[in-house]
């Protein structure tokens, strides 16, 4: 049944990575007949102090090209924790957004406005990469091998030509997150155990949740399993949850 019902969907990319993690996602939705859009990246320089704002309006702006009433949206690792202000623009613009799924990452603070990245053990470590011109460097280089792994080779150039440089400061800035109203049905997808605690505090909150065996670029290796499971979250009956918690 979910798979007849066209939908726009929203899909929002890390602001570590860009658009093309999600490009397979959207190219499979696409093909089962639904209707996607990708922001294009927002850079933002060491010395603004807003990052989130400019972000979160060429996201809200991107939308306006859907075609269809109901909206989904859908925000991967870094994007995660800021998606409730994406979700509560587009609200506050009259938007029919449904759903909210987050994609392995942070979940979104509970009290309202918190840094994401607050944790001691993250801050030492960016402030061990960052460079003279108080850039961090792509993504990508922050942890060996590991990341080039997760991609298939022959994905590997085009999604890390991506990858670009962001501001130190950009971590800093805390992220609101806006209470959305129960009419907004909130989920979490897993893509291996990088996000447990993330995915066990979305079962917590009363959220629809999924997980899939795979690592952090599941969306780019295998984006017809991942296209499918976003599809099945948002087909689920509508029950009760904690979108509008605290």
């Amino acid at each position: 049944i979910y798979l007849k019902r066209r939908r726009s969907w929203l899909l929002v990319p890390s602001y570590l990575t860009g658009p093309e993690t999600l490009r397979g996602v959207a190219e499979v939705l696409t093909v089962l007949g639904q209707d996607v859009v990708i922001p294009p990246p927002v850079r933002t320089c060491p010395g603004d102090t807003d990052h989130l704002g400019p972000w979160c309006d060429a996201v809200v702006a991107a939308a306006s090209t859907a075609s269809c009433d109901e909206l989904v949206v859908v925000g991967h690792s870094a994007a995660c924790p800021r998606l409730p202000m994406v979700a509560d623009a587009l609200l506050a613009e009259g938007r029919n957004v449904t759903h909210m799924i987050l994609v392995n990452g942070r979940f979104p603070a509970t009290d309202g406005q918190s840094p994401v990245e607050a944790d001691e053990t993250l801050a030492d470590m960016l402030d061990g990469m960052v460079r003279p011109d108080d850039y961090l460097p792509p993504w990508y280089g922050w942890w060996g091998g590991m990341v080039v792994d997760m991609v298939p080779p022959e994905d590997r150039e085009r999604v890390f030509a991506d990858f670009k440089p962001v501001p130190r400061s950009l971590f800093d800035q805390p992220i609101p997150v806006p209470k959305l109203p129960p009419t907004v049905v909130c989920a979490f997808l897993a893509t291996g155990d990088m996000y447990a605690m993330a995915y066990e505090q979305a079962v917590a909150e009363g959220w629809q949740v999924a997980r899939l065996d795979g690592e952090h670029l599941h969306v780019v290796a295998d984006p017809v399993t991942v296209a499918g499971t976003l599809l099945s979250l948002v087909g689920r009956p509508r029950v009760d949850h904690l979108a509008d918690k605290g």
